[in-house]
């Protein structure tokens, strides 16, 4: 594995006000939120790991051991193609992985001081597992963002005047996505709108 040049990092350090926040498509529940699942599905629902998921018609077991999407082929062709040329003239200027802590922990750590991240719920399709989980198990809106990906595996910041080119080529990959939101100033903080 190659190392990156200093002057290609993405750190956070170009984020803005008015960028826009793109969601890419999670397939389940990837590597977060385990603990929490189980304790709905096998301990609160009685279910076994052969059961069918109600209205879902999959195992449990096959939703839990879904394989998880790798993001890296797509970010490498978003960032060849969109990220030449002068720094300032990028296209994607920060991406975050939605691992454990959801939303609400890892967009804050590319967040440059003056920036927050505005999350707009409703502008992506939320899989029915969470719809499962959230009703079965009763989590509040907030805890469900906290620890699951809610269908987003990964955010991808780009200018506001790029959004539509890169959501295009995106969606060309055969990769589900959606602009769920934007930067705004603040103090490094997730604002879910629609909660």
């Amino acid at each position: 594995m190659g190392s990156v040049a200093r002057d290609r990092i993405l750190d956070g350090s170009a984020l803005r006000p008015g960028q826009a926040v793109l969601g890419l498509g999670s397939d389940g529940l990837h590597t977060n939120g385990y603990s929490l699942a189980r304790n709905i599905l096998f301990d609160k629902m009685k279910l076994k790991p052969s059961s069918k998921l109600p209205g879902l018609g999959i195992t449990a077991a096959a939703e839990l051991l879904k394989v998880h999407v790798s993001y890296g082929p797509l970010v490498q062709r978003l960032l060849k193609k969109f990220n030449r040329g002068a720094r300032r003239s990028w296209a994607v200027k920060g991406l975050v992985h939605i691992t454990g802590g959801g939303f609400m922990d890892n967009i804050p750590r590319v967040l440059p001081g003056g920036c927050n991240a505005v999350i707009m719920r409703g502008t992506w399709d939320v899989l029915p597992i969470y719809e499962l989980l959230q009703a079965r198990g009763k989590v509040s809106d907030a805890e469900m963002h906290q620890v699951f990906n809610m269908g987003i595996g990964m955010v991808v910041i780009v200018r506001e005047d790029q959004s539509a080119g890169v959501l295009r080529s995106i969606r060309a990959q055969k990769m589900k996505a959606w602009e769920i939101g934007f930067i705004d100033s603040g103090n490094r903080r997730v604002q879910l709108v629609g909660i």
